[in-house]
C-alpha cells in the first residue's frame, strides 16, 4: 500500500508535464478494443482471394473429389457388369472355317464280310481326299439359363448397393470437408484472438518501458511482459501454420490443386436453431443391401442345380479336293438344327459347400444388421444431448470472454492509476486467454456435435449445410 501510494503521487506531479497524450490513448483504448477483433478477423482475407463457404466447399467436393470419383466410376462397372449378365441370354452367331491337307489319309477298319470276305476279319482301308475345307455358321440360342437369370439378379442389386455406397462415400467427404473447414474457422478465431492479445501486450511493453525511462517501473516488469510478448508471437506463429496446413487440406478434399488459394468465411451460420428431421441413415440401407446381395447369391448357387437348355443351328459347306493332273475341289451344302439339355448330376459337393458358406455370411449380415440400427438409436440419443450442452456452453464462454475483457481492461486502467502492479495485468491476460481458449474448446464441440447431429439424421446431404 505505501508503494501504491508513493507511485500516485509521483503520477500527480508529472501528469501536467508528460501523462495528457497517455490519458488520450487510454480514453481511446476501449473504443479500439471493442472492435479490434473484427477487424483482425477481416484482415485474413485479402481482397483478391476467394472466400467459400462450408457449401460450395461441400458442392465442390462432391463434383471433383477423387473418392467420389472413384465411387462414381465403381457404378459405371456394376451397370456394365449388370448388362453383361443379361447379354448371356441373347442369342450367340459364330462362324468357323476348317482347312486341312491330309500328307497322309486316315485310315478305316473296315469288316471284310461287307466285301464278300470271311467274317470276323478286317481291312484297313483309306477314304476321303487330301484337302478339307469346312466353312459353317452356328446359332445358338439360350432357352432357359438359370445360371443366367441368378446372375442378372444380383448384378441388378450390385448396381443398387453401388449407387448406396455412393452415396456414403458423398457422406464421409461431407464429413471431412466440414470437420476441416470448421478447423480451419476455429484457427482463424484464434489468429484474431491471439493479434489482439499481441496487440494488447505489446501497448503493455510500450507503457512499462516509459514507466521504466521515467522510474515508475522496474526492469522485470518490462522483461516479463516482453518474454510474454515473444510467447505470444510464438503461438501465433504456430497457429498460423496449422490454418495453412487446415487449408491444404480443405484444398485436397475439394479435388482443387494445392496451389490454389481460397480462405473460409469469417462467420458461418450456425444451424443450432434448426431441427433436423429424421431420416434413414445410409448404414442402414447399406447393411441392407448388402443382406439381399447376399441373398439372391444363395439362390444363384441353388439355381446352378437345374438344367439348362439352348437351341441351336448350323448352316455351311464342306469343300473336298484332290491335288495333281486330275485335281478338283467341290462344294457341299451342310446345315441342321437341334437342341441341347445340360443337366448338372455331381460337383463333388462344390455347390452344397458354397451355399453353406454363403447362408453363414447371410447370418452374419443380420446381425450386423441388428448391431447398426441399435448403434443407429444409441448414437441419436448421444448426438441430441451433446448437441444440447455445447449450444448451452458456448453461450456460457462467449459471455465469459466478455467478462475477461472487461477485467483485462479494468486491470490495465488500474496499473496505469498505480492501483495495480504488472502481475495483475499478466494475471488478468492470462484469464483472458484462458476464456479465449474455453471459447475455441466450446466452438470446436459445438461444430462437432452439429455435424454428428447431421448424420445420425441423414442430414449430411442437405441443402441446409
Amino acid at each position: 500500500m505505501v508503494e501504491a501510494s508513493i507511485l500516485n503521487l509521483m503520477i500527480e506531479h508529472k501528469k501536467i508535464r508528460q501523462m495528457n497524450n497517455h490519458r488520450q490513448i487510454r480514453n481511446m483504448s476501449g473504443f479500439l478494443a471493442g472492435i479490434l477483433t473484427g477487424l483482425l478477423l477481416l484482415m485474413y482475407i485479402p481482397a483478391h482471394t476467394q472466400t467459400h463457404s462450408l457449401r460450395q466447399c461441400i458442392d465442390t467436393a462432391l463434383l471433383h473429389n477423387r473418392n467420389i470419383r472413384i465411387a462414381r466410376l465403381d457404378g459405371l462397372m456394376a451397370g456394365e457388369k449388370n448388362r453383361e449378365a443379361k447379354s448371356t441370354l441373347m442369342p450367340r452367331l459364330n462362324g468357323f472355317a476348317d482347312y486341312r491337307y491330309y500328307t497322309d489319309q486316315p485310315y478305316q477298319i473296315m469288316p471284310q464280310a461287307a466285301f464278300g470276305g470271311p467274317e470276323g476279319a478286317y481291312k484297313e482301308i483309306q477314304f476321303g481326299v487330301p484337302q478339307n475345307l469346312n466353312a459353317n455358321l452356328q446359332l445358338a440360342v439360350p432357352l432357359f439359363n438359370p445360371v443366367g437369370l441368378g446372375a442378372i439378379k444380383s448384378t441388378e442389386i450390385a448396381v443398387e448397393l453401388a449407387e448406396i455406397q455412393k452415396i456414403k462415400t458423398d457422406e464421409d467427404v461431407v464429413v471431412e470437408i466440414s470437420g476441416v473447414y470448421y478447423n480451419a474457422q476455429v484457427l482463424l478465431n484464434q489468429l484474431a484472438f491471439m493479434d489482439s492479445n499481441i496487440a494488447n501486450t505489446n501497448k503493455l511493453v510500450q507503457t512499462a518501458t516509459l514507466l521504466y525511462q521515467q522510474q515508475l517501473a522496474k526492469s522485470t516488469d518490462v522483461d516479463r511482459l516482453k518474454l510474454q510478448l515473444e510467447q505470444l508471437t510464438t503461438q501465433r506463429n504456430t497457429i498460423s501454420s496449422r490454418h495453412r496446413q487446415a487449408l491444404n487440406a480443405l484444398k485436397f478434399l475439394m479435388g482443387k490443386p494445392v496451389t490454389d488459394s481460397i480462405h473460409v468465411s469469417v462467420y458461418e451460420t450456425s444451424d443450432a436453431e434448426v431441427d433436423f428431421r429424421p431420416g434413414t441413415i445410409t448404414d442402414m440401407l447399406l447393411i441392407e443391401k448388402k443382406l439381399e446381395f447376399s441373398l439372391s447369391e444363395v439362390n444363384a448357387l441353388k439355381n446352378s442345380r437345374l438344367p439348362s437348355l439352348n437351341a441351336y443351328g448350323v448352316y455351311g459347306s464342306n469343300g473336298f479336293g484332290t491335288t495333281g493332273s486330275d485335281s478338283f475341289f467341290n462344294f457341299h451344302p451342310i446345315g441342321y438344327v437341334g437342341v441341347q439339355l445340360s443337366v448338372p448330376l455331381f460337383n463333388g459337393m462344390n455347390t452344397k459347400r458354397k451355399i453353406a458358406a454363403k447362408k453363414i455370411e447371410v447370418d452374419k449380415s443380420m446381425v450386423q444388421k441388428e448391431m447398426v440400427a441399435e448403434k443407429a438409436r444409441l448414437d441419436l440419443i448421444n448426438a441430441e444431448m451433446q448437441y444440447s450442452i455445447a449450444s448451452t456452453t458456448i453461450a456460457t464462454v462467449s459471455a465469459q470472454v466478455d467478462l475477461a475483457e472487461k477485467i483485462y481492461s479494468n486491470t490495465v486502467l488500474q496499473n496505469s492509476q498505480g492501483t495495480a502492479n504488472i502481475t495483475d495485468v499478466i494475471l488478468a491476460d492470462n484469464a483472458l486467454r484462458e476464456a479465449q481458449q474455453n471459447y475455441i474448446a466450446a466452438l470446436i464441440d459445438l461444430r462437432r456435435a452439429e455435424l454428428e447431429y447431421k448424420r445420425v439424421t441423414g442430414n449430411l446431404l442437405s441443402e441446409n449445410n
